[in-house]
């Protein structure tokens, strides 16, 4: 698969699961069904977007020092 059907695929992945994380949101809200489920589950997804985000995070950082170190050489 060459890299543009990569990227398309993961930004309609990305939409979907903003998309669900949007209902859930409006269920907790309004709806109210199934509430204790679906504050877990919103529980679930913060927490794993947040330690996730953060590892990436430092990967990044990482990076970044290494190409500053090999362009200073």
């Amino acid at each position: 698969m060459d890299e543009r059907k990569k990227k398309l695929y993961k930004r309609i992945g990305a939409l979907v699961l903003l998309i669900l994380f949007v209902l859930l949101i409006v269920n907790i809200t309004v709806f109210q069904f199934y509430s204790e489920i679906s504050m877990g589950i919103y529980v679930l997804i913060l927490v794993y977007f947040l330690f996730f985000n953060k590892s990436k995070k430092e990967q990044n950082d990482n990076d970044t020092s290494e190409k500053e170190n090999t362009i200073d050489e």
